[in-house]
């Protein structure tokens, strides 16, 4: 219990200052993993830290996983801690420098994009070094991200001639103590960046249409690389596709691959406009359409306009 006028002090005895046989250091940070604030890894959880984030990945809403690869180089604008000097000239830290880091990489515009959509997003964030440590902060129980000030996916910088366009993303961070008094990392006994890999967005498209039938085709949102010779079979399944007509579900009746137009034939009753989609990452993944080791896949709607 307080007690009235009592300030409450606490004793700096430092710490032993014996170096371990194995010391260690962070080495190149060559990857992160944005989650939200509440996502935390337990301890229970933390022998397959890896699995973890891998489901998280293919999760809807915020618990999702965002995992950004692979930096190439990085600006270490970090400031220094704060000194103040007094009257007669001693001098006294105020406070510690904050962590602000900017990466470089070469994953090109479409990723990039995808990454400025997080600057007014509020994240936490794990590093991954070199060496596949993934470094996070201890609280009760388990790990948490690293609390960020803000992340910022800068705009690109156009080849100038002499240097390739550039892409960077920065990580500003207020709470040093979080990587350092309170740091928590874990080494993965395999790759993180080959084994922890974010969703590829989808656009599903009209190529025809008869009464009953709508012959659906599926490219990759940024490249436009067509998946039909890659996914024929795993897509010619009508329990991986929905849908609606002004938002009530409609019952797909049955789904067939079409080799000649390299898409697929939905089957279903109703004349107008129906949405047509795909399930979820993590039940295409529970199909064997994406999922970890591999990137996740979702896709967007498209509109049919049914005749009778």
């Amino acid at each position: 219990m307080g007690k009235l006028n009592a300030p409450v002090c606490i004793l700096v005895n430092g710490s032993n200052t014996g170096v371990p046989g194995c010391t260690f250091a962070p080495d190149k940070i060559v990857g992160a993993i944005l989650v939200d604030k509440s996502f935390k890894i337990a301890d229970a959880d933390i022998p397959n830290i890896v699995a973890k984030f891998q489901e998280a990945c293919l999760a809807a809403g915020k618990n999702r996983a965002y995992p950004i690869f692979r930096f190439e180089e990085i600006a270490d604008n970090s400031e220094d801690e704060t000194i103040s000097t007094l009257g007669y000239g001693s001098k006294q830290v105020t406070k510690d420098g904050t962590y602000d880091w900017s990466f470089r990489m070469t994953n090109g515009l479409c990723f990039h994009n995808h990454l400025r959509g997080f600057n007014l997003a509020d994240k936490k964030v794990f590093f991954i070094d070199s060496n596949n440590y993934i470094f996070g902060t201890k609280v009760d129980g388990g790990m948490m991200g690293v609390s960020m000030d803000f992340f910022y996916a800068k705009p690109f910088k156009i080849n100038d001639g002499s240097n390739a366009t550039i892409f960077q993303v920065r990580f500003a961070m207020g709470k040093p103590s979080e990587l350092n008094e309170f740091v928590a990392f874990v080494k993965s006994e395999v790759d993180v960046e080959n084994n922890v890999k974010g969703i590829i967005d989808l656009e599903l498209f009209e190529i025809a249409k008869v009464a009953g039938k709508a012959t659906i085709g599926i490219r990759t949102a940024c490249d436009k690389e067509d998946l039909y010779d890659t996914f024929d079979d795993l897509f010619a399944d009508a329990l991986v596709w929905a849908c609606k007509k002004a938002g009530a579900p409609v019952v797909i009746t049955g789904v067939v691959k079409n080799a000649a137009q390299k898409g697929w034939d939905v089957s279903f009753a109703g004349v107008g406009d129906h949405d047509i989609s795909l399930v979820d990452a993590a039940a295409l993944a529970a199909k064997n359409i994406g999922g970890a080791p591999d990137n996740g896949y979702e896709g967007n709607s498209v509109t049919v306009t049914m005749p009778a």
